[in-house]
């Protein structure tokens, strides 16, 4: 049976001076309800359980000391958000203790704390106010976090009418102008713009160089490993290794690539739900994706090679079909596209006839991509008609992941560069420096 914590995070005891943040076996479980009407009957009916119990956050130790910048990561699902919940105090722990040393201000889900009547004005007041400050200091604050902001006129319209990269200039301006103690981040800065990212990353370096207390939740692990000393990784609720940030973010990332290797395609699973249509003389009946060992993967590193291959099975009769294959972003941008007849030397399939089965590949040698996540569309078409006709078009037939280790380079395409830096230095004359990507 789980001990009901009774206190909210408080200051810590004498003897623990150096922790910003101390978890002792944190936990927090939801009571789940199948019907509304469970709840009332629970409270009606002592002694009848009507709920179960989900344990989001289970046996949390933690002990950060003041001045750390500590990452949080994990997959989905992980109990991050409710973690920064507890030492936030906005939920209070099922089990154990949580004790927090400082002023906090945080930025957790977007919008949060904001009254969407109100115009972003009167909600750096309300904010402000509720954060603790005084009007004589939040007058003296306004004009930068404004400023920071970069909201221009927009201050004194409805916060309902701004879009989400707003919401996140305002929330970041409001939380980092308190001159917290600990500022905690939950993943808010991923909907904001690379500008704005990198003015925020500023301010983040500026806090740790103050010797501030930074909790940072990301997906991102190169933002990771560059602003983190320490690093808790959070699966299923509990904290399964924390250490430097290069070790536990490369364990992260291995445990995604496992566990994405394990995801089968829609087509493999038959419950696509994604466009598939033509004439069907020819069906695509298995479509995968090949590391550089040949084994099927879902989850790939920029720069290494990797096949995808086609296996199809005739019929009926097609005089000249060709297979292509169309790269997207998961939002739906293309990427690419290429087929096996638009080449310098095309590749002509001549007169399938029934009965034939065949495997169609196309290789890279390099992935020119960074992360993020996309899926592949197989093209399957008859040229051999005056205009090319659909025997098997299929939409989002797989789904695959792009991981960036180690984060040289930043927006959607790695291409490989060769940088040099000529130095003309008084008294040592010219060197001139290289580096490969």
């Amino acid at each position: 049976m789980s001990t009901v914590a009774t206190t909210k995070p408080t200051q810590l005891a004498s003897g623990s001076s150096g922790s910003a943040i101390l978890c002792r076996g944190a936990g927090k479980a939801y009571r789940l309800y199948d019907k509304p009407i469970h709840r009332l009957w629970e409270l009606l009916l002592p002694g009848k359980k009507f709920h179960r119990e989900f344990w989001a956050l289970r046996n949390v130790y933690l002990d950060i000391p003041h001045g750390s910048t500590v990452g949080i990561i994990g997959e989905n699902g992980a109990g991050k958000s409710t973690l920064l919940k507890l030492l936030t105090g906005i939920t209070l722990p099922t089990a154990g203790e949580v004790a927090v040393q400082g002023r906090v201000s945080s930025l957790l889900e977007l919008g949060a704390g904001f009254h969407p009547e109100f115009s972003g004005r009167d909600n750096i007041h309300l904010a402000c106010s509720i954060l603790g400050m005084s009007e004589e200091e939040i007058a003296e604050r306004f004009p930068k976090i404004v400023d920071f902001s970069e909201l221009g006129d927009f201050i004194e319209r409805p916060v309902k009418t701004y879009s989400s990269g707003m919401y996140v200039r305002l929330g970041f301006a409001v939380a980092s102008s308190v001159d917290p103690d600990i500022l905690m981040i939950d993943e808010a800065l991923s909907v904001g713009d690379e500008h704005f990212k990198g003015k925020c990353v500023n301010r983040l370096n500026e806090f740790r160089e103050q010797g501030k207390t930074t909790i940072f939740v990301s997906h991102d692990m190169g933002s990771i490993k560059s602003m983190c000393q320490h690093v808790v990784l959070l699966d299923r609720g509990e904290v399964l290794e924390q250490g430097s940030a290069a070790k536990v973010a490369d364990e992260y990332l291995k445990r995604a690539k496992a566990r994405g290797n394990e995801r089968l395609s829609s087509y493999d699973r038959g419950t696509s739900v994604y466009p598939r249509w033509g004439t069907g003389e020819i069906e695509t009946t298995e479509v995968e994706m090949l590391d550089p060992a040949g084994q099927p993967s879902l989850v790939f590193t920029p720069g290494e090679p990797f096949r995808v291959r086609i296996r199809y099975k005739v019929h009926g009769h097609v005089a000249n079909p060709v297979f292509g294959l169309g790269i997207y972003r998961s939002d739906g941008t293309y990427v690419n596209g290429a087929n096996h007849h638009w080449r310098e030397r095309p590749i002509e399939i001549a007169d399938c006839v029934p009965g034939e089965t065949g495997v169609v590949e196309m290789r890279f040698d390099a992935l020119p991509l960074l992360s993020g996540s996309f899926y592949l569309t197989t093209f399957l078409y008859d040229h051999g008609k005056a205009a090319p006709t659909a025997i098997d078009h299929r939409e989002h037939v797989l789904s695959f992941d792009v991981v960036d280790v180690r984060r040289l380079q930043h927006g959607m395409l790695f291409l490989p560069s060769r940088w040099s830096v000529v130095r003309d230095q008084p008294g040592m004359g010219v060197s001139t420096l290289e580096s490969d990507a």
